[in-house]
């Protein structure tokens, strides 16, 4: 057991010594297909967030809130974006709209709205995500769940439990 300790903290001072220097990635898990550190807008970064949340990946999302200073529930955020993984990822038959690909992103706006309509045509899921861009790179504010379903809970992080329903200005039909 005490060989296992030592080995582990002599591979974390290695790869925190390899890592050195302002400008390199801060982030202990990283994940090929989620590379953060490698984005360059904050649409970009968004976008990895929401793929983390279809693929039922919370601990990326955890990381980023933790590297912007942001505290969340872990076991919360891991229930949550597990809940709205299985309603969006194993939907084909719902509509998804990314207001920013659709020209709605207000320029006061700091974050980006996602949204998936029934086969009614009803909205179903909204998911807001807030980014700020810093000089070491972009950084996770906030991300909001918002649910119509009866089976999910609507929730901020950080915040906690919010309103199922935010006006989205956008004509449906088209």
């Amino acid at each position: 057991m005490k060989y296992i300790i030592l080995s582990i903290v002599f591979i974390s001072a290695a790869y925190m010594s390899s890592c050195g220097g302002s400008g390199q990635n801060p982030r202990e898990l990283i994940i090929d297909d989620l590379p953060f550190h490698r984005v360059n807008s904050t649409k970009a970064y968004s976008d990895l967030i929401l793929k983390a949340i279809r693929t039922n990946r919370d601990k990326p999302i955890l990381q980023e809130f933790e590297l912007s200073g942001i505290e969340v529930d872990p076991e919360r955020l891991n229930q949550l974006v597990g809940m709205y993984s299985s309603a969006i990822g194993g939907r084909d038959d719902w509509n998804f709209f990314d207001f920013a690909v659709l020209g709605q992103k207000p320029e006061s706006q700091l974050g980006f709205n996602y949204a998936w309509l029934d086969q009614s045509d009803r909205l179903g899921i909204q998911i807001y995500i807030e980014v700020e861009e810093e000089e070491a790179g972009f950084r996770l504010r906030l991300i909001e769940l918002r649910s119509r379903l009866d089976v999910l809970e609507s929730m901020a992080f950080p915040g906690g439990q919010i309103e199922d329903y935010k006006k989205i200005d956008y004509d449906w039909s088209n």
